[in-house]
C-alpha cells in the first residue's frame, strides 16, 4: 500500500518514528490556511450542468491547487488537510515562517495565472486570502483502528482567525508571525492588522522532498481500509457514482484544551474518533476524510463510495443513529444527503486527496449545519430509499446556498422496522397466463396461413423477451429472422436489417467487392427476377453492386417503398414455410428499417409470417400500425412471491423474507432475477440491492479494477461491437483482454456470432457507460473512432458510428465529415429521415469547423429541408428552411431560392396565409438578382401562389397566376414548373365548372414525356383519367389509369399507383368487371394500409365495401361499410363517411330491410349536411331503391326524378342511367309499359356507352 503515502501527510508518516506512542505533539512551526475564493460561485455555476458540470470542478480544483501544492512542497510546506477550496499547510524547520511567506507568495502568483485562463466554465475570477500563525502548533494522531491526523488548539485558532480577517488578495500574518519576518516584509493596515508585503519570494526554491519511506502495516494505521483498498494500485479513474454523503461534526475541543491541556483533549479526541470509527466499520460506511471546522472538526463520510453495497441509504443511516447513540465524548450534529456525485483524486502524483463532489456533497454539508447538536437530520430521499425503517420528524424547511426553494428535512430517530428483501435463481414463467394465451392465439393464427403482427410492449425487466419465447417456443416449427435493435443503430440506415439479411443470404464478413458477388449469387439462385432491382436490396444488406437501369429509373422518393417490395419479395422466395420476423428492443430501430419492418408486416396477412415487435412504451423505433398489443404491466405481487419461492427452493426464506423480495421488486421479473445471480456467491440476503439499476451497478463493482475498467471502456462501443474493435481500443490505453477479464466478464459480456460480442443486459452496458467520466468518455470515443476509421471495410457504412465517436469526442472536424458521408450514404438508400438525422448531427458542429462558411450551413439546412418534407416532417422542414433563409441574409439569390423552399412547404401544411408572406420576402429580392436567375425563381414564386389561392378556394385567382407562370415558364425553358402551372390551370377551371377539362394536361403530359419526368407524368395521367371518368368516356379512363399505375410503378412510387388503383377499382365496378376490381382494390388496400395511409385506405375500403354488394356478398359488404363508416368519421372525412351509409343502405335494402336502409339513408345526409349537393343523386337512389322495396311508388317516383334532375345538373352519367333502370321499375310496378321501356332502354343506351356490361 506504499502508493497511499499521496493521501498521507509527512508529519504523520514520520509520526511513530518522532513520537512514538504518543497521541498528540507539539513542534515549532508556521501554519498557513489559504481560502481561495471564487470557487463556491464557479461551483454553483458549473453544477447547473449537471454530472459534467462536477467533471469541470474537478478539472479546475486540480488546474489551480496543483501547482500551489507543488510550490508549497518545495519550500517544505506539507498539505495537513484539502477542504474543497481551502488548503491547511504546515512548514516545520529553520526558516518556516520566511519559507511560508515565500511558498504563499508564489501560490499567490500561480493563482493569477490559472485565473486568467479561460476553461470550460468561462473565465476564472479567483482570489485567495491567507491567514498565517508561527509558534508552538498542536497535532493529534487519534482514533482506532485508523489513526486521523488533526490539528487543533490556540495555532489553529489564531491561523483561522487571521484567515478571516484577510480580504481577497491579502495575506495576513499574525504578530507571532511578522516578528520572525524582516521589517520590510510586513506592513500595517488602516485597522491595525499585519500584512505581507513581499509580493516575491526572497529566495529560491528546492525541489521537493522525496517521499518518506513507510510500510505497509503504518500506512494501513494511518488510512481507513476499505478506501485504502481501493485507492493502493495508484489513481483511480474519476467516475459518476449514485451514493449516500454525510458530515458528522464535532466541537467543544478549544474550551477543553484551555481548561485540561492537550493530553485530555487527545484522549477525548481518541474517544470520539474510535467510536465514530467503529459505528462506520459496522454497517461498511466509508470515511473520506477528516478536516477542521470552528472549534472542532467534523468527519466526511460515504456509502456507495467507492464501491456501492446493498443498502447504501440504510447502512449509512444506521451508521450514524450509532454514532449519536454511542455516548462520545464531544457533542456532534450530523447531516445526509443522497443523489449523484463526481469522485476523483484532486492534487499531484506526490500529494493528493479524494473527494466526492458536486452538489449532493454541498447540500449534505449544509444540512448538517443546519442540524442542532444531538440531532440527525437526513434529505427525505435518503429514508425512502433505506431498507431500515426510522422515526422521523419534519423540519425546516431550510433555505440553503444553490437552492432555488428551502429544502425540507427529516430529523431522524430510532429504528422502527425493515423493508427486508432477498434473492432468487433461473426463474419458471409464471404470472402471465392471459398474456400469453393471447400472444399464442395470434401466432397460432398467423403461422397458421393467416399472417399477423404482434407487439409485446413493457418496461425494462417485466418480461417481454421471455413471453416471446414462451409463445414461439410451443408454437411448432418455423424459421425464424432476429433482428436485434440497439441505441447505436437508430440512426443508420437499415442498420437492423443489414445483418441478419446478409446471414440469410449466405454473405459472410470480407471485402466489399466479395460480398457483394455474394449478394449476386444468392439472388441468381433464389429469385433471378429480382436481379434488374438488385441495387435496392444491395442498399439494405449494404454491399456494392453494379447499377442496373431498372432500378435508375425507382424515382427517389418511391426508392424506399419499392425496396420493401424487393426485400418482402425475396423473404416469400427464400422461406417456403412458416417464418417469424422478431425484432428485438424495436423501439430503438432506424426510421429506413422501421418504414421496411411497417411494409413487411402488412404483407403478412395471407402468408404463414408473424411479425414481432418487442419494445419498451416509448417514442420511435418500430412500432406497427396494425397489430395485436400485448402490453406487460408490473407483476401482481402473488405472481411474483411464487417466482421468489421457485427461485429459492434450494435455501428457502421465511415468511417475511419472501415478503420483503416481492414488495422491493415493485412487479418487475427481472429484479428478482438479477439479485438472484448476485446472491449465488456469498453474498447474504441482506445484500439485495434496491433498483435493477443498483443491481447493475453492484455487478460492475464486484469485479477485480482491471476487469471493472475493461468493462467501462467497452460501454463507449454500444450494446455489440466488433472483436476486432475493442481490442484495438483498449490496446490504445494499454489495456487488453486476458483469459483471466475474460472470463471475470463472462456473466455480462457474451459472443454475438464468431467476431462479435454483446452486453448481456443493455443495463449493464448503460451503468458502466454513465459512470464514465465525460472526458474519459470523449477520450474513448475518440479512439474508437479512429480505431475505426482504421479498421473498416467500408466508411460509407461506418460513416454513422464514425460521425458518433467522433461527436461525442468533441471533434468537430471529424464529426462534419463522417455525419455528412452518413447522410449522403443514407440519402443514397433513400432514408430520408434517417439521413436528415445525420446532416443535422453536421450542422450541429458546423460552427466549430473553421472551413465551413455560412452559405455553406445553409445548403445542407435546404438539404435537411428537402428530406424532412419527403419523411413528412413538416414542422422540422419548415424549420429546417428558415433556418437555411436566415445564414443567406447577405446573399439574394440563395435567400430567395430558401424562401421558395419554405414557403412550399408552408403550403403543403396549409399555412397559407404565411405562405404567401414568404413569397412576398422572396418577390422583394428579385430585383438584386441577375435577371436570367430573377425570371426563373419569379416563375416559381408564380407557381406557387397559383397554388395557395387553389387551396384557398380562390380559383379566379388562381388562373391569373398560373397563367402567368406557364408563360414565364416556357419563356425560361423551366420545363417543370411549366408542368405544374398546367396542371393549376385545369384545376382552376375544374373548381369553376368549366367544360372541356384536359387539355393543358395534355400539354404538360407531353412535357413530361419529352423531359422525363416520371412522377409528374403519372400525376398528369390519373387526373386525365379523372375528367374522362365524370365525363362519362370511362374505356377512356380506364386507360388512362392503367397507365398512370405502370408509370407510377417505374418510377418506384407504389402508394401514387395504389392511389390510382383505388379509382380503377371503382370505374371497373360500376362497368361490372368484378374479377378484375378485386385484384385490382387488393393490391391497392395492402399498399395503402402498409403505407400507413389511412385517408386514402378508407377510400380503398370503401370500393371493396361496394364490390362486396355487386357480389352479392351483402352481409360482409354491410359489415365493411359499418367500419368505413365510423373510421372516415374519425378523421373527419364527411364525404366518405356519407359514401358508406349509402353502401350499407344498398347492402340492406338488398337483403329487404327497407325501413332500415331508409334509416341509413337519413344519416347519410345529415354527415354530409351543407355539402349533400353533389351527393343528392346518389341519395335519392338508394332512399327511392328502398321506397320502392316498401311498394311507397309514388314517392319512389319522385325521389327519382329529382336525382335524375341532379345527375344531369352536375353530369354524373352513370348515377343518371342507374336512376333511370330504376325508374323504369318504379313504372312497371305502376303499370305505365311505355314508360317503363323508354326508361329501361336509355339507361341500357347510357351504360353500354361507359363501357358497362348490361
Amino acid at each position: 500500500m506504499s502508493d497511499l503515502r499521496r493521501h498521507v501527510p509527512p508529519v504523520a508518516l514520520a509520526w511513530d518514528a518522532e513520537s512514538p506512542g504518543s497521541l498528540w505533539r507539539a513542534v515549532d512551526g508556521t501554519l498557513v490556511f489559504a481560502d481561495v475564493s471564487g470557487f463556491t460561485a464557479l461551483t454553483e455555476r458549473l453544477s447547473r450542468r449537471g454530472r459534467i458540470g462536477a467533471e469541470q470542478v474537478v478539472e479546475t480544483l486540480n488546474g489551480v491547487f496543483g501547482p500551489m501544492l507543488e510550490l508549497s512542497a518545495a519550500r517544505g510546506g506539507e498539505m495537513l488537510k484539502f477542504g474543497g477550496d481551502a488548503l491547511f499547510f504546515l512548514f516545520r524547520g529553520p526558516d518556516h515562517a520566511v519559507r511560508a511567506c515565500d511558498a504563499t507568495a508564489e501560490m499567490q502568483g500561480s493563482l493569477r495565472t490559472a485565473a486568467s485562463r479561460v476553461g470550460d466554465g468561462g473565465r476564472l475570477s479567483l482570489s485567495m486570502s491567507v491567514g498565517m500563525h508561527s509558534g508552538e502548533v498542536h497535532l493529534f494522531l487519534v482514533g482506532s483502528p485508523t489513526r486521523e491526523l488533526l490539528v487543533l488548539g490556540p495555532a489553529a485558532s489564531a491561523t483561522a482567525d487571521a484567515e478571516k480577517t484577510a480580504e481577497a488578495g491579502e495575506v495576513v500574518l499574525t504578530p507571532a508571525t511578522a516578528a520572525l519576518l524582516p521589517r520590510d516584509a510586513v506592513r500595517t493596515r488602516d485597522d491595525g492588522v499585519l500584512l505581507l508585503r513581499r509580493r516575491r519570494p526572497a529566495r529560491s526554491g528546492s525541489d521537493s522532498p522525496a517521499p518518506l519511506p513507510a510500510s505497509d502495516d503504518l500506512l494501513r494505521g494511518l488510512f481507513p481500509r476499505t478506501l485504502g483498498e481501493y485507492l493502493s494500485p495508484g489513481p483511480p479513474e474519476p467516475e459518476h457514482r449514485l451514493a449516500t454523503i454525510a458530515f458528522v461534526r464535532f466541537s467543544g475541543t478549544d474550551a477543553l484544551l484551555a481548561s485540561a491541556g492537550p493530553a485530555a483533549l487527545a484522549t477525548t479526541l481518541d474517544a470520539l474518533v474510535t467510536g465514530v470509527e467503529e459505528a462506520l466499520a459496522t454497517e461498511g460506511v466509508t470515511l473520506l476524510a477528516t478536516d477542521l471546522d470552528r472549534d472542532g472538526g467534523k468527519f466526511f463520510l460515504g456509502s456507495g463510495v467507492p464501491v456501492s453495497r446493498e443498502d447504501d441509504e440504510g447502512r449509512m443511516l444506521r451508521a450514524l443513529r450509532r454514532v449519536l447513540d454511542a455516548d462520545l465524548p464531544l457533542p456532534v450534529q450530523v447531516g445526509v444527503n443522497r443523489g449523484h456525485v463526481f469522485v476523483a483524486e484532486v492534487g499531484v502524483d506526490r500529494r493528493a486527496a479524494y473527494s466526492a463532489m458536486g452538489d449532493t456533497t454541498n447540500t449534505a454539508a449544509r444540512i448538517t449545519a443546519a442540524a442542532p447538536a444531538g440531532r440527525l437530520y437526513s434529505h427525505p430521499g435518503v429514508l425512502d430509499h433505506a431498507r431500515t425503517r426510522f422515526a422521523t420528524r419534519p423540519r425546516g424547511p431550510f433555505p440553503m446556498k444553490g437552492k432555488a426553494a428551502p429544502v425540507l428535512v427529516l430529523e431522524v430517530g430510532d429504528e422502527t422496522g425493515t423493508r427486508e428483501v432477498q434473492e432468487e435463481r433461473r426463474l419458471p414463467f409464471v404470472g402471465r397466463e392471459s398474456e400469453r394465451r393471447l400472444a399464442a392465439g395470434v401466432v397460432t393464427e398467423a403461422l397458421g396461413g393467416a399472417g399477423g403482427v404482434l407487439v409485446v410492449e413493457g418496461g425494462t425487466g417485466l418480461g417481454k423477451s421471455r413471453l416471446v419465447h414462451e409463445v414461439l417456443a410451443a408454437a411448432g416449427r418455423a424459421d425464424r429472422l432476429t433482428l436485434q435493435a440497439e441505441p447505436y443503430g437508430a440512426s443508420s440506415a437499415y442498420r437492423v436489417l443489414r445483418d441478419p439479411l446478409r446471414s440469410l443470404l449466405g454473405i459472410e464478413r470480407a471485402d466489399p467487392a466479395t460480398m457483394g458477388g455474394a449478394l449476386v449469387r444468392a439472388v441468381q439462385e433464389s429469385a433471378p427476377d429480382l436481379l434488374p432491382l438488385l441495387p435496392l436490396l444491395a442498399d439494405v444488406v449494404q454491399v456494392p453492386v453494379p447499377p442496373t437501369p431498372e432500378a435508375d429509373l425507382v424515382d427517389p422518393q418511391f426508392r424506399a417503398d419499392r425496396t420493401a417490395d424487393v426485400v418482402v419479395d425475396l423473404l416469400g422466395r427464400l422461406v417456403a414455410g412458416p417464418l417469424v420476423v422478431l425484432v428485438e428492443e424495436a423501439h430503438w430501430a432506424d426510421a429506413a428499417s422501421s418504414s421496411l419492418l411497417e411494409r413487411l408486416a402488412a404483407a403478412s396477412t395471407g402468408r404463414p409470417w408473424l411479425v414481432v415487435a418487442v419494445r419498451r412504451p416509448v417514442e420511435g423505433g418500430f412500432s406497427p400500425a396494425t397489430a395485436t398489443h400485448v402490453v406487460l404491466d408490473p407483476m401482481p405481487a402473488a405472481a411474483l412471491r411464487r417466482l421468489v419461492l421457485a427461485a429459492t427452493a434450494e435455501s428457502p426464506l421465511r415468511p417475511h423474507e419472501v415478503d420483503a423480495v416481492v414488495e422491493r421488486a415493485e412487479g418487475n421479473p427481472l429484479f428478482v432475477e438479477e439479485v438472484t445471480r448476485l446472491a449465488r456467491g456469498e453474498v447474504s440476503l441482506e445484500s439485495l440491492p434496491e433498483s435493477l439499476a443498483a443491481a447493475m451497478s453492484r455487478q460492475i463493482d464486484e469485479l477485480g479494477p482491471a476487469a471493472r475498467r475493461v468493462l467501462r471502456y467497452t460501454a463507449v462501443l454500444g450494446r455489440s461491437f466488433r472483436r476486432a474493435i475493442l481490442d484495438a481500443t483498449l490496446s490504445a490505453d494499454g489495456l487488453h483482454v486476458d483469459p483471466g477479464t475474460e472470463d471475470a466478464l463472462s456473466g455480462l459480456l457474451v459472443p454475438d456470432g464468431p467476431e462479435r460480442m454483446r452486453f448481456r443486459s443493455s443495463l449493464v452496458r448503460d451503468a458502466a457507460y454513465e459512470s464514465l467520466p465525460y472526458r474519459v468518455r470523449a477520450r474513448l470515443h475518440r479512439t474508437a473512432g479512429e480505431v475505426l476509421e482504421e479498421l473498416s471495410e467500408d466508411r460509407d457504412a461506418d460513416a454513422a458510428t464514425m460521425a458518433l465517436h467522433f461527436d461525442r469526442a468533441g471533434d468537430a472536424v471529424r464529426t462534419w465529415e463522417y455525419a455528412r458521408r452518413a447522410g449522403h450514404h443514407a440519402r443514397r438508400r433513400h432514408a430520408n429521415a434517417d439521413a436528415a438525422d445525420h446532416f443535422s448531427v453536421a450542422l450541429g458542429v458546423a460552427r466549430r469547423v473553421p472551413e465551413v462558411s455560412g452559405p455553406d450551413r445553409a445548403a445542407l439546412w435546404s438539404v435537411v429541408g428537402e428530406l424532412r418534407e419527403l419523411a413528412g416532417e413538416f414542422e422540422q422542414a419548415v424549420e429546417a428552411q428558415r433556418q437555411a433563409a436566415r445564414l443567406l441574409r447577405d446573399e439574394p439569390e440563395g435567400r430567395a431560392r430558401a424562401l421558395v423552399a419554405l414557403a412550399t412547404v408552408q403550403e403543403r401544411t396549409g399555412a397559407y396565409p404565411t405562405a404567401l408572406r414568404t413569397v412576398a420576402r422572396a418577390r422583394a429580392l428579385l430585383p438584386g438578382m441577375p435577371g436570367a436567375e430573377a425570371r426563373r425563381l419569379a416563375v416559381r414564386l408564380d407557381t406557387l401562389t397559383a397554388l395557395v389561392r387553389l387551396g384557398q378556394n380562390r380559383p379566379a385567382d388562381a388562373r391569373t397566376w398560373a397563367e402567368r407562370a406557364a408563360e414565364g415558364a416556357r419563356e425560361v425553358e423551366d420545363h417543370e414548373t411549366r408542368v405544374r402551372a398546367l396542371m393549376l390551370l385545369d384545376f382552376a377551371d375544374l373548381q369553376t365548372g368549366a367544360a372541356g377539362l384536359g387539355e393543358r394536361h395534355r400539354e404538360a403530359l407531353d412535357i413530361c414525356v419529352e423531359h422525363g419526368f416520371r412522377q409528374r407524368e403519372s400525376v398528369a395521367r390519373a387526373n386525365l383519367g379523372a375528367f374522362a371518368y365524370y365525363a362519362g368516356r370511362w374505356t377512356e379512363a380506364a386507360r388512362w389509369y392503367d397507365t398512370s399505375r405502370t408509370v407510377a410503378l417505374e418510377a418506384g412510387n407504389a402508394f401514387g399507383a395504389a392511389e390510382t388503383e383505388v379509382n380503377l377499382g371503382e370505374l371497373l365496378i360500376n362497368q361490372g368487371r368484378l374479377e378484375e376490381a378485386d385484384r385490382v382494390l387488393a393490391d391497392a388496400v395492402r399498399v395503402l394500409r402498409a403505407s400507413g395511409a389511412v385517408t386514402f385506405l378508407v377510400l380503398g375500403e370503401l370500393q371493396r365495401a361496394r364490390l362486396l354488394v355487386s357480389r352479392g356478398e351483402l352481409e360482409e359488404a354491410a359489415r365493411t361499410a359499418e367500419r368505413v363508416h365510423e373510421q372516415a368519421r374519425g378523421l373527419g372525412q364527411t364525404t366518405s363517411a356519407m359514401e358508406a351509409a349509402l353502401v350499407r343502405a344498398d347492402a340492406v335494402s338488398r337483403e329487404g330491410r327497407a325501413e332500415e336502409a331508409l334509416a341509413l339513408v337519413a344519416t347519410a345526409e345529415r354527415e354530409l349536411r351543407a355539402d349533400a349537393g353533389f351527393s343528392l343523386a346518389r341519395i335519392c337512389l338508394q332512399r327511392a331503391r328502398a321506397l320502392l322495396t316498401l311498394g311507397r311508388f309514388e314517392e319512389a317516383d319522385e325521389m327519382v326524378l329529382t336525382g335524375r334532375q341532379a345527375a344531369r345538373e352536375l353530369g354524373l352519367p352513370y348515377e343518371e342511367a342507374l336512376l333511370l333502370r330504376l325508374e323504369s321499375r318504379v313504372a312497371r310496378h305502376q303499370g305505365d309499359d311505355e314508360r317503363w321501356r323508354s326508361s329501361d332502354a336509355e339507361a341500357r343506351e347510357m351504360l353500354e356507352g361507359l363501357g358497362v356490361s348490361v
